[in-house]
């Protein structure tokens, strides 16, 4: 686990290294077990004060609880950029 020391508290779980347990949280979605994710959903549906930092979630999976309450502010999801009017483009494959 590492935490900047600007957090106002750090620690997991039980596990505290300074502060108290008030002021905004950051989850590392992935690093919770099944058990500690269904925990934290409890926690963050009780609050507004609170990041999650997870892979982005594929098509065919559920959406995650935290998805309901919050709002993506940030995603790594890459889009094809798309030719700039009159630049030629590549053509890989198949006819013409």
């Amino acid at each position: 686990m590492s935490a900047p020391p600007f957090f106002q508290s750090a620690g997991g779980g039980d596990l505290k290294f300074w502060g108290e347990n008030d002021g905004p949280i950051v989850v590392v979605w992935e690093s919770l077990s099944e058990s500690e994710q269904e925990q934290r959903s409890e926690k963050m549906a009780k609050s507004k004060d609170w990041m999650v930092w997870c892979r982005s979630r594929k098509k065919d999976e559920e959406q995650r609880p935290f998805e309901v309450d919050g709002k993506e502010i940030f995603s790594n999801r890459s889009k094809q950029a798309k030719p700039k009017a009159g630049e030629k483009t590549e053509k890989k494959g198949g006819k013409g």
